[in-house]
């Protein structure tokens, strides 16, 4: 019996049992490794199948947060806009208005400017010396003078006499008619509204 397990043939069987127990031993592990990585792939799917989408979906606190100051900053500014447009329009409105009140002063005081004589500090000097010269006439001679005399010049030589001197000369330019006695009333109407330079303090 030992004999024969010593020769070769002997030796050559038993190899051929080891390799082919070998190659079945390797095959058949090889299904098991098969099997797991079948399941771990399955795995990752299912793990992969969990994600909320794709890398661009992503969520992420901090970002939300950056998105909602955003958000929130958007509508600050629209805001903002809002009432800078309502108070450009209550600007123009006002501004309008403040137009139309300025035009309307200007208007007024060009009327009253047109009503108004004015006697300016150039002209007082000689105005004066003809008020004198026609307050010393009687006023009969006086009234006879002025009525020759343009509205303007006549009121502007009044207003620098007395209201007992231009009272008797208002008198005689009345007399002769009805448009004589009209022109009087327009020239003492006139009377009212002039303005004469401010006489000077006397000096010593």
């Amino acid at each position: 019996m030992i004999a024969f397990l010593q020769t070769k043939w002997t030796a050559l069987g038993v190899g051929l049992v080891a390799y082919s127990l070998t190659t079945w031993l390797c095959l058949k592990p090889q299904k098991q490794f098969q099997a797991a990585a079948d399941a771990l792939r399955a795995g990752n799917e299912a793990a992969n199948s969990e994600l909320p989408g794709p890398s661009w979906v992503f969520q992420n606190s901090e970002l939300s947060q950056m998105v909602g100051e955003l958000k929130d900053e958007r509508e600050a500014l629209k805001a903002r806009a809002k009432a800078l447009d309502e108070l450009e329009a209550r600007l123009n409105a006002e501004r309008l208005e403040i137009t139309t009140v300025t035009q309307t002063v200007s208007r007024l005081r060009a009327d009253f400017d047109g009503l108004v004589t004015r006697v300016t500090d150039e002209e007082a000097a000689n105005l004066k010396k003809l008020a004198r010269v026609y307050a010393a006439m009687s006023p009969e001679g006086a009234s006879r003078i002025l009525k020759e005399m343009d509205d303007e010049q006549v009121v502007k030589v009044l207003a620098l006499m007395k209201e007992s001197e231009t009272a008797p000369i208002l008198e005689g330019l009345g007399q002769g008619g009805k448009e004589e006695a009209r022109r009087a009333a327009l020239i003492s109407d006139r009377l009212r509204l002039t303005i004469t330079p401010p006489k000077k303090p006397s000096t010593l």
